[in-house]
């Protein structure tokens, strides 16, 4: 079965709280096989 991705949109400084939560979902669920990873994008900021 070919694998798809997603995006879902959180509020600010919710992104890693919201991952947590999904991945907490996927466990009690049993969906480890279907769902590979829960990523949140980050950026470093360097301020001049």
């Amino acid at each position: 079965m070919a694998k798809r991705w997603y995006s879902v949109s959180v509020l600010s400084n919710f992104e890693k709280k919201i991952a947590e939560q999904i991945k907490t979902a996927v466990e009690e669920a049993g969906l480890e096989e279907q769902i590979d990873e829960v990523l949140v994008p980050t950026e470093e900021v360097i301020e001049v």
